[in-house]
């Protein structure tokens, strides 16, 4: 099989990636240029003097998972998504195992197996680090009546719009992809493009009613019924609880440049609150409205940050800062790259 020529040079770029995202918290850039330096000396040797790859060698397969994975991997970078270093080593990952994937657009699931693991994760964490109590009172503050029915919407009419777009390149959306892209093309229409998602999710929903007959079966009721539960239990553990559990309170004196806050300060009239930064998929209730003291949170505090804030320490009702406690991205990556070449084997979810 193709993937046998690559597969030494995934785990090592794995295992060494990981260990050091890991032990120092960076990927390095001397193993992503490692690897695709690797991955184009095989495809090379294959092409010129392989004879039994010649003919099979996948290039367009290779040519559009890679370069659809640099698109993806720089856009995700862009939107704060994950760090530059999880970027390089996605598409480094591609480029890899790009030729030997049986469809073009594979890498879509190389995103899934990645995100699925640290979704679960995530929750059994803080599922088990919390209380009932606590898990209902996150539950009870998380939800309204309003905040209900646009999930609902959003689950009808979203998830279907993904099933038509992913048919014409010959993907069949599972329930997992289709909340993972869920989650994503909220962020893209709320906070890049500024448009709200709601609004497009009430027309497609009315176009399903006239079009989808599927949406009157049991299979329909089911599908609905687990994205929706999977969608609360995400918005709760991930969203409300998360941004609590993974960050941790840091006082003003201890902060350095370069650490992201998990918190932003804002001036509102003559006095200041914080507020957490957190990325919400339903995001509602507008609170205080104020000037943000950080201008670029998601890059961490520069210099002036710092100095800013111990400027205003005497005008600050509060002493200390939450900051985000990071986890190392690589690990994950490579178990979406392993299950992805497992999947694609025997043929599962492809």
């Amino acid at each position: 099989m193709l993937i046998y020529w690559f597969l030494p040079m995934i785990l090592f770029l794995g295992i060494v990636t990981s260990y050091e995202d890991i032990k120092f918290g960076k990927i390095r850039n001397k193993w992503i240029f490692m690897a695709i330096i690797y991955a184009f000396a095989v495809y090379l040797y294959l092409f010129l003097f392989n004879n039994e790859y010649q003919s099979n060698l996948g290039i367009l397969n290779l040519a559009i998972n890679s370069s659809s994975a640099l698109i993806i991997a720089f856009f995700m970078w862009h939107v704060k998504l994950w760090k530059a270093g999880d970027a390089k080593l996605f598409f480094a990952f591609v480029t890899l195992m790009g030729a030997s994937l049986h469809k073009p657009y594979s890498f879509i699931y190389i995103l899934m197996n990645t995100f699925v693991p640290i979704f679960i994760f995530f929750i059994a964490y803080i599922a088990l680090k919390t209380s009932n109590k606590e898990k209902f009172r996150y539950l009870k503050r998380s939800f309204n009546t309003r905040t209900l029915v646009n999930i609902m919407l959003l689950i009808f009419s979203v998830p279907w719009l993904i099933r038509l777009s992913l048919s014409f390149v010959g993907f069949r959306a599972n329930i997992y992809l289709s909340l993972l892209l869920v989650f994503l093309l909220y962020h893209i229409f709320e906070n890049i493009l500024k448009i709200k998602i709601s609004y497009i999710a009430v027309l497609v929903a009315l176009v399903r009613l006239v079009f989808d007959r599927s949406i009157y079966s049991l299979n329909f009721a089911y599908e609905f019924a687990m994205l929706f539960l999977l969608f609360i239990v995400m918005r709760v553990f991930i969203v409300s609880i998360g941004s609590a559990y993974f960050s941790e309170e840091t006082s003003f004196s201890q902060l350095k440049p370069g650490i992201v806050p998990a918190e932003n300060i804002f001036k509102f009239k003559e006095g200041y609150f914080k507020r957490m930064n957190r990325f919400s998929i339903i995001r509602y209730g507008g609170g205080k409205i104020g000037t943000p003291l950080f201008k670029n949170p998601d890059e961490g505090l520069s210099k002036r940050d710092i100095r800013l804030l111990k400027s205003l320490q005497k005008k600050l009702p509060f002493k200390t800062l939450k900051i985000q406690t990071t986890m190392p991205f690589a690990p994950f990556l490579l178990t979406g790259v392993l299950l992805t070449i497992i999947f694609d084997y025997f043929r599962i979810f492809v």
